[in-house]
Order: C-alpha cells, then sequence, then structure tokens
C-alpha cells in the first residue's frame, strides 16, 4: 500500500495541487465549444472559436459557425443541434445547408414553436473533436442533437491519413493527450516548449483545402485502418451517450457520399505484381478504355472484369467497370462496383461502407427511446434510383447541393416530428424552400467561383472524371446568374416572399445589402432594423450598421452597435482592435473625448500585435488633440506613439508589417516632430530590405 502511494497517489497529489495554483494565478484558456457572455444582465451562450486549437494550430482558421442563444431552457424553443464536419455544416454555403432548411420546415410544421437550429459543425474533423465537442456542451442545451459524419475519420485529427498529428493506435492515449492540452498545466507547458522555438511549421500552417492531404494515401490493406474503425465506433457509441445523458433526443444518421460521379481520388498499385502482370493489367484497361469509347459496353466490362483478376482491388478500374455496367443497364452490378471504387479509393475523404455499416450496427444495437435512426445513405440510393447518387444530389465528393440538402432536412424533419408526435401532413417542397432562404443568391455565385478553384487543384486533377466536374460546375454558374436576373428582380422576389410571411433574419441582411446596392438607404435602413429586432447577436449585420451610420454621420447611433459588435468579437483581436479604432472615432465625433481616448489608447496597450490599428489609433488621437489646440496632448500621444514603435521593432512586428516606418513618419509629421520624422526616415532605410 505505501509503494502504491509513493509511486501514484503522491504525484497525482502533486499534479492536482499545481493544477489548482496555476488556474488561481491565470486561468488557461478555453477549450469548450461554448463560452458564456452576458448580454444585458442575462447568459448567453456563444460559439468558443478557441475550442478548435487543441487539435489544429489557430493558424488554419478552421473556426465555428456563429451561433448565440440563451442560456436559460425555454419550452417555447425547440432546440436543435447539427454534429459533424463540412458536409453537415453545409459547405459551401451554410446559408443553404441542411440545418437552415431544416430550420424553416419545422417552423412551418409548428408554428407555434421557436425553432433554433444551433450547426455546431466544423471543417475537416472527425469522431475524436466532434466527441470533445459533446463532452464540454452543457446541461440540457438542446432538445434535439443530429449526429451526422464520418467522411474525416482518416484525414482527420489522430487519423492514419492526417497532416497534423502523429496516428495513436490507443484511444485513451489520445483522450488522455486532450485531456492534458485542455489543463493549465499543460497549457504552461506547450507555451513554455513554443516559446523556445524559434518558429514551428505547424503553427504557420495556412488553410489550402484538400490538397495539404493529397500525400496522406491510405490503401486498404493498411492495418491502420482497423485502428480507425475502432475510434470511430468508440466515440460514436460515447457521443451518443453524452448527448443523451445531457439530455438531448438524439438522430444518427449514416452519411451519404456521391458514388456515381466521383471517381476515385488515388488507386493503389499492388506490390506483388510482376512486370509482366503490370504491363498485362495496362493493356487491358487500354482495351476496355477503347471498347467503351465505341460505346461497346458489354466489352468494356469484360476487359475490366480481366484486369481486375490482376488487381481486384483497383479502385480507378473499379470506377470505370461500373460506369461501363451502368451504360448497359446493369445497374445493380454499377452499384455494387461504385461501392468497391469508394472503398478501395487510398485517398480516403469520403465515408466508406465500414463507415456506414458501424453507425448501422450501432443503431441496431441501442435500446433506448432517446434514439432514432435515419438511414440517409439508403435514402439517398432510393431518390437516385435506378443510379447511384451523383450530381443530382452532390457537388462534387461529398458535399451536397441545395437538393441533396433539402432530402436530409426532410428526412430530419419527419424523424423530429415522429418523436414530438406530430404528423408531418404535406412538408414544403424544396421550391418553396427554396424561395424562403433566398436560394440561390450573389452568395451563391462566389462560392460556386471558390468551389470552381478547388476542383482544378489536386486532389481533384487524380480523379478520371475531373474535367467533367469543371463543367457541371461551370454550368451551374451560367444557371445562378441566368436565374438571379437583375437585383431589382431579386429585390422584388425577396419582398414578395417576405410580405407573404416566409424568410428569416438572414434574408433581411441580403435585402438590405441590395437596397444598399441600390442606393435605397430608408429601405436599408429598415431591414437592418428589423433584422436587429429578430436576431441582434449577427456581428456582420451589426458591423454593417455600424459603417452605414458613420458613412451618414450618425455617430451618436453608431455606438450603440459598435459596442453589440464588440460583444460578438469572440476574442478576435484584428476585429476588436479594429472596431475599438472606430468606436474611439465615433466618441470624438459626438464631442466625448475621455471615452475616446480610454477607447483609442487601449488598442496599442491591449493589442499590441495589431499594429495597422495601434498606429491608426495614435494618428487619431494626435489629429484630435491638435484639432482642439491641446498641443500638450499632441506631444504625449506622439511620445507614446513613438515608446510604441520602439517596442514593435525590439518584438519583430515592424517588420511583420511593411508600411510600418511610412506610417511612423506620417505620424511625426502630423505631430509636427521634424526631429522625429528624420529619425523615422533614416530608420525606414535602415531596414529597407536589400
Amino acid at each position: 500500500m505505501f509503494g502504491f502511494i509513493a509511486v501514484a497517489a503522491v504525484p497525482a497529489l502533486f499534479f492536482m495541487a499545481l493544477e489548482l495554483v496555476l488556474k488561481w494565478v491565470g486561468p488557461g484558456k478555453s477549450f469548450a465549444y461554448f463560452n458564456t457572455i452576458e448580454i444585458d444582465g442575462e447568459d448567453y451562450f456563444q460559439d468558443n472559436p478557441a475550442f478548435i486549437e487543441q487539435f489544429y494550430p489557430a493558424s488554419l482558421d478552421i473556426t465555428p459557425l456563429e451561433n448565440t442563444f440563451v442560456a436559460e431552457p425555454d419550452d417555447d424553443v425547440l432546440r436543435i443541434f447539427v454534429l459533424g464536419g463540412s458536409a453537415a455544416r453545409g459547405f459551401p454555403n451554410p446559408a443553404h445547408g441542411f440545418s437552415r432548411q431544416l430550420r424553416t420546415l419545422l417552423s412551418e410544421a409548428l408554428p407555434g414553436r421557436q425553432i433554433e437550429v444551433v450547426n455546431t459543425a466544423m471543417t475537416a474533423i472527425n469522431s475524436h473533436v466532434v466527441y470533445a465537442a459533446a463532452r464540454s456542451f452543457p446541461q440540457d442545451i438542446a432538445d434535439f442533437a443530429i449526429v451526422l459524419m464520418g467522411n474525416n475519420e482518416v484525414i482527420g485529427p489522430y487519423g492514419p491519413g492526417t497532416f497534423n498529428q502523429e496516428f495513436f493506435s490507443n484511444i485513451e492515449l489520445i483522450r488522455a493527450l486532450q485531456a492534458l492540452k485542455r489543463s493549465n498545466f499543460g497549457q504552461t507547458f506547450l507555451n513554455a516548449v513554443d516559446n523556445l522555438k524559434s518558429s514551428d511549421h505547424k503553427q504557420d500552417l495556412e488553410w489550402k483545402g484538400m490538397q495539404m492531404f493529397t500525400n496522406e494515401t491510405v490503401p486498404y490493406e493498411d492495418p491502420r485502418l482497423e485502428t480507425v474503425y475502432a475510434h470511430y465506433r468508440r466515440n460514436l457509441a460515447d457521443i451518443v451517450d453524452t448527448l443523451q445523458e445531457k439530455g438531448a433526443h438524439v438522430i444518427l444518421s449514416t452519411v451519404p457520399v456521391n458514388l456515381r460521379h466521383s471517381a476515385p481520388f488515388a488507386s493503389s498499385e499492388p506490390q506483388q505484381l510482376t512486370e509482366q502482370q503490370i504491363e498485362s493489367f495496362q493493356a487491358l484497361t487500354a482495351a476496355a478504355a477503347g471498347r467503351a469509347a465505341q460505346q461497346d459496353w458489354q466489352g468494356a466490362v469484360s476487359h475490366y472484369f480481366e484486369a481486375l483478376e490482376l488487381t481486384p482491388r483497383h479502385a480507378d478500374t473499379l470506377f470505370e467497370l461500373a460506369l461501363a455496367q451502368e451504360y448497359s443497364g446493369d445497374y445493380d452490378a454499377a452499384a455494387n462496383h461504385y461501392i468497391g471504387a469508394l472503398d478501395y479509393d487510398s485517398l480516403r475523404f469520403r465515408a466508406d461502407s465500414r463507415i456506414n455499416g458501424i453507425i448501422r450496427d450501432l443503431a441496431s444495437r441501442v435500446t433506448t427511446t432517446q434514439l432514432t435512426f435515419v438511414d440517409n445513405d439508403l435514402r439517398f440510393k432510393k431518390s437516385s434510383e435506378p443510379f447511384s447518387p451523383g450530381w443530382d444530389l452532390f457537388y462534387e465528393h461529398v458535399h451536397y447541393n441545395f437538393a441533396g440538402d433539402y432530402l436530409l432536412a426532410r428526412a430530419f424533419t419527419r424523424a423530429i416530428l415522429a418523436r414530438l408526435g406530430v404528423q408531418p401532413n404535406d412538408l414544403l417542397s424544396q421550391v418553396e424552400v427554396a424561395s424562403r432562404v433566398g436560394y440561390p443568391s450573389n452568395m451563391t455565385i462566389k462560392v460556386l467561383n471558390r468551389m470552381l478553384d478547388m476542383v482544378q487543384s489536386p486532389p481533384f486533377t487524380g480523379q478520371t472524371n475531373q474535367e467533367a466536374l469543371v463543367a457541371l460546375i461551370k454550368g451551374k454558374m451560367n444557371d445562378v446568374e441566368a436565374e438571379l436576373g437583375t437585383v431589382s428582380e431579386q429585390i422584388a422576389r425577396r419582398e414578395s416572399m417576405l410580405r407573404s410571411g416566409g424568410g428569416d433574419w438572414r434574408i433581411r441582411y441580403e435585402m438590405a445589402y441590395l437596397y444598399e446596392h441600390v442606393g435605397n438607404r430608408q429601405a436599408m435602413y429598415q431591414q437592418l432594423n428589423q433584422l436587429y429586432e429578430e436576431y441582434p447577436f449577427h456581428h456582420d449585420s451589426l458591423v454593417m450598421t455600424a459603417k452605414m451610420l458613420h458613412q451618414d454621420e450618425q455617430y451618436r447611433r453608431q455606438i450603440p452597435y459598435l459596442q453589440q459588435a464588440l460583444l460578438h468579437a469572440r476574442g478576435d483581436e484584428l476585429v476588436i482592435a479594429q472596431l475599438t479604432g472606430w468606436l474611439g472615432l465615433a466618441y470624438f465625433k459626438i464631442g466625448d473625448d475621455v471615452r475616446a481616448e480610454r477607447a483609442l489608447r487601449s488598442v496599442p496597450s491591449q493589442y499590441p500585435d495589431q499594429v495597422h490599428y495601434a498606429l491608426q489609433a495614435y494618428a487619431t488621437l494626435i489629429r484630435y488633440a491638435e484639432d482642439a489646440g491641446r498641443m500638450e496632448r499632441v506631444v504625449d500621444h506622439a511620445a507614446d506613439a513613438e515608446g510604441y514603435a520602439e517596442k514593435a521593432e525590439r518584438m519583430g512586428l515592424a517588420q511583420a508589417y511593411p508600411p510600418f516606418y511610412r506610417k511612423m513618419v506620417q505620424i511625426m509629421r502630423l505631430a509636427g516632430d521634424d526631429a522625429a520624422v528624420q529619425k523615422w526616415q533614416r530608420r525606414s532605410l535602415e531596414n529597407r530590405p536589400n
């Protein structure tokens, strides 16, 4: 017993005491998914951008969707959470994804209830991350929780195909490591290690999408895949249990993926083939392709089968075989080989049949009434019959188009209504939902443009049907542009829909931009005011209102919007520094010099890394002091600006901000300090790159 105390209990007590001391000295960063903020004396939950930093460096800018909602449960509010990756998030445009469509369908079906859909899904995350999110949710936070995940199990954190962490086979080790990262001791230790490094390439990473994973192939034979499936099964079961313990009814869904129109990203070549066998395989696939070009589908099928006798797990060959079988009318055989191509694709960006099998198996074993199983994989297959699911429901490999998102939203709506004991009757049609959420919009064109760039880069360039995918998205862009019509036509459609009682605050945000575009300021403000009444937490609309009021010299009205926008800045120092500078300027405009100086001086003192806004704050302080004839304050502000600049040079901030010396020369010239002007001009020359 004494030996156990010496070896285990004493160190454990030491680290517990150390953790408490560190928490008392200065609590570390919170990695909970939600922070609690206070608005007008009431507690609200708000998404925490720092949550993901326990898995990915902040430089990747993987952030949650904006969500702010009352912490106190309300029987009049039906709240649904969505958990998963980018497909559940609604990529490429969450404003038209299934979560917003779900809210629209439920609002129509339950006119007496307020519907809140809180989408917690994030890009590039897998079940390890979703489990951490679910554990951090407060008790009784949601009535329903939809779990739709499985595409990123290999390429997400701790998977064998990730670029960011090491692969671990022990899930308890993974969870212990994450707990250490969240602890004050762990944060202190990791910060100390980081400070010893001149640069960490992982911390300097920038998000470049799927091409970051292009070299991370994991063939079917890789023994690490079995660990992936085991981790997924364990995490999924624990996610369901955790959500249920927190009071939510869980809706568990299989994961539909594009089978028919997503050629494999990579095929693994068997190591054991001889050179002669490789030549035979290449000759057979070439002969098959030649037969297919002549529309001799049976001949193509025959040659592909011969090729697969040599390498039965070659993903591209299975995909081409499925195409040939489909063209010959053998849809069932084609469907099976499309699934084979999915399972043997060695760049694993899609949930394969094993993942969906695990979901079905777990759902069949759960006996609690707190779970509803929705087989959306099967639903998509039935919707696409006689073909397999493809571009009729997807943009590319996994992300749903509007029709695919509608299919999901409709299925989840029926599941929720059935649980509530409500007869679903006639749900809104896809066309009606599109009208109410404003699909398509100008944003649709923007996201399709971004998607076009994406599919013209790796790993899409490795797909055999990449040219057809590019053509498809270009065609969609042309269709959307034709459907949108003029700005006046867009306004008329949305006005008609709002008059009929449809739409939501996001439609009003779109309308405000459209009215601003045509120069109708009165209508723009009307939409923004109504938006604020319906949802006063939307950061971008608060900023837009403040910006418009500044342009119209309505500074006193501008200030409350800036203050509210700061409440929803979510700790983003760049945004806070910018908004605080605007707030200081607004205070100057209304003659409140005390508040103006306090706000502006806080920018360089509290956010010294935001060099642009720090220097801008000093310039504003000097200009207004000079205008007021307070020359002693001009001197003080100029001295403070020089003190800040000297420190910025020592910290390396000046080198990271190219206009630094030019700005300092301008500030000193504004202060009328010729000697300082010359000093900073000399430094500019001294620090000019060779």
